[in-house]
């Protein structure tokens, strides 16, 4: 029981994190940065591009860096 719950908590995160990429990815168009989600290549990872330059990342660390991204251009 305590395996299935924990379960349904992650899954309920990654459909959280999923949804706060999109909205990240949204607001970041305006400076120039476009986040890949629908790659199809690998599951689970997203590619962000800002100019020529592109990485590719996992969830988690597409979700940190948009916030870091964000969080810079609102000090500017």
């Amino acid at each position: 029981m305590v395996q299935d719950s924990f379960t349904t908590v992650l899954e309920q995160r990654d459909r959280w994190l999923t949804d706060q990429i999109r909205v990240l990815s949204v607001t970041l168009l305006s400076q120039g940065i476009f986040t890949c989600t629908e790659c199809g290549e690998v599951a689970g990872e997203y590619i962000l591009q800002r100019g020529d330059e592109s990485q590719r990342l996992s969830t988690v660390d597409t979700y940190a860096l948009l916030q870091f991204l964000l969080s810079q251009g609102s000090q500017s």
